[in-house]
């Protein structure tokens, strides 16, 4: 007899349950016995509310119908059989031929025609490849609020240290070590894997590592990388091989030699990629770089517009630059992230600077001129 959806508690076969239910309210009006399963499975945890979810966001993502025969099914169903997670099982005979909450070789008042029937079986086949892709590459996901800071613990023995208003994806294979920066900055401790190089993507720009600590930001602007130990290579966006984890592996991970576009940053060394230049590799202060860690912020004529944009990761109260010619002014001095008051008050003492306070923001102007 069949397990019944929710009478595991292990992920994958949450997953598993999901799918199913998925698959049966995608065919069509559903009996009201059958509504009343699903509601309860849904009570039981909020494990299963997230994992339905989550199925149902993959779904979506994937080409609607595949009228063009692009999901291949096989391909999904091997790639996930070769993940190292030990997390993707076969199928039975006869497993799965009940719909959700059914017991095997129990009638089902819902009867098919043959066309819908085939059409389910359709749906079943890459159903079962989703499945299973999902199963093996879901991505556990991490992220922070306004003024928080928070460690990760990586299951290879990294750690991911988040700066506020971060978020992160990883995604941990036997032969990669996927992150997505997907905002934010982080603090990366690789641990040593020489199997397992460590990838972290950004707006486009890779970055390779095996052992080694670096820092990545995330600016409107582009993307800055400063290795405190180690050496990373930093692959530029818009370079055909950085276009999927999978495919980008070979090309970035398999030669002892780096590809032209690539840039190699040693320890004590940083580098900010835009959307329009790379700029020159440099002497990197990782003190002020990493500041932040420590609930500081160490500026060194930082323009306005960049002040405000820190400042606003700690604090609810926006600081805004309401005149558009005082962004490029600099701003020096080191300011605790966990008190506002310490760079308002300097704001205020400088001749230059009008500072309006309200419960929304403190609003920067150009001082009027007597």
């Amino acid at each position: 007899m069949n397990k019944r959806p929710g009478s595991a508690p292990e992920g994958r076969d949450i997953v598993a349950e999901a799918c199913a239910w998925f698959a049966e309210f995608r065919e069509g009006e559903v009996p009201a016995a059958f509504r009343a399963r699903f509601d309860e499975w849904l009570r039981r945890s909020p494990e299963h509310i997230q994992a339905y979810l989550e199925v149902s966001a993959a779904w979506s993502e994937l080409p609607t119908g595949d009228p063009e025969g692009r999901i291949d099914v096989a391909a999904l169903v091997a790639r996930a059989r070769a993940s190292a997670d030990d997390n993707v099982v076969a199928f039975g005979r006869g497993e799965g031929a009940a719909p959700p909450g059914v017991a095997q070789g129990e009638i089902t008042p819902r009867r098919r025609s043959l066309p819908a029937l085939a059409a389910s079986i359709a749906f079943a086949l890459v159903l079962v490849g989703l499945t299973a892709w999902f199963v093996a590459f879901r991505a556990d996901t991490y992220s922070t609020g306004i003024g928080e800071q928070r460690t990760v613990r990586l299951a290879d023995g990294s750690t991911v240290e988040l700066n506020a208003l971060s978020r992160i994806s990883v995604r941990l294979s036997k032969t990669l070590r996927d992150i997505d920066l997907i905002r934010g900055q982080a603090l990366f401790h690789v641990a040593k894997d020489g199997a397992r190089p460590f990838i972290v993507r950004s707006d486009g720009v890779t970055v390779r590592a095996v052992g080694t600590q670096f820092d990545v930001y995330r600016k409107r602007s582009g993307t800055t990388v400063t290795v405190l130990e180690g050496e990373v290579a930093v692959v530029p966006a818009g370079d055909s091989r950085t276009e999927s984890p999978e495919d980008s592996a070979p090309s970035i991970l398999g030669s002892s030699r780096d590809p032209p576009a690539t840039i190699l940053v040693s320890a004590g060394e940083q580098v900010t990629v835009t959307p329009r230049e790379v700029q020159k590799r440099h002497k990197a202060d990782v003190t002020a770089a990493t500041a932040w860690v420590e609930q500081r912020l160490i500026l060194d004529a930082t323009p306005l517009s960049d002040v405000a944009d820190e400042f606003n990761r700690y604090n609810t109260r926006k600081l805004v630059i309401a005149d558009p010619a005082l962004r490029s002014v600099g701003i020096s001095g080191v300011y605790s992230t966990a008190d506002s008051t310490s760079l308002v008050g300097f704001l205020r003492a400088q001749s230059n600077l009008q500072v309006t306070e309200t419960d929304a923001e403190i609003r920067v102007t150009a001082a009027e001129k007597r």
